[in-house]
């Protein structure tokens, strides 16, 4: 497991929203054209919330923005199978 990957396990056990979730893939396909869904909107509020409590020093906040930037690209990967796969236009 990769220090983003952890870091990302360890933001979403601490969240206690029960809508922080992943969006999965079947949710994605069946959402409206016009709704926006971010798979990552977790990282994403830890990264704003870290830099918020760190006076906007972006370099306390690293492990945040690696695991933004993962679940980011794991996302991407899962949508190009999806696209391959036929099931996504």
């Amino acid at each position: 497991m990769t220090e983003a990957t952890d870091t990302s396990s360890k933001i979403r056990a601490a969240s206690q929203s029960p809508d922080d979730r992943r969006v999965s893939m079947r949710e994605f396909l069946g959402k409206r054209p016009s709704r926006f869904m971010d798979p990552c909107a977790i990282e994403a509020k830890a990264s704003m919330k870290c830099l918020d409590e760190n006076n906007y020093d972006k370099s306390t906040c690293d492990s945040y923005f690696d695991a933004y930037k993962e679940c980011k690209k794991l996302w991407m990967e899962e949508r190009k199978k999806a696209k391959l796969g036929g099931r996504l236009k």
